[in-house]
């Protein structure tokens, strides 16, 4: 929970930077508002991504299981091969 409020407080001060950069013509400013906007963005994408994969492996673990397997057993194919 709080990971969300710190990306969104790191979204906002890129943000904030961003348009500090535009309004004094200093395209560094800009450039590292912007990046960090998005990276904020990124992780907030992730995080939500997560909790996704998470309800999904509490509501169905034998799903989650077998898919891991057939994973695991795609990896060691590929990596078996000569």
């Amino acid at each position: 929970m709080f990971g969300k409020a710190e990306d969104k407080v790191k979204e906002v001060a890129g943000e904030a930077q961003e348009k500090y950069g535009e309004l004094t013509d200093d395209y560094g400013h800009q450039v590292k508002g912007a990046a960090r906007k998005v990276a904020a963005q990124g992780s907030q994408a992730a995080q939500e991504a997560a909790e996704v994969v998470r309800d999904n492996v509490e509501n169905n673990p034998f799903a989650a299981i077998s898919i891991a397997a057939g994973i695991g057993l795609l990896i060691g194919l590929l990596i078996g091969r000569k």
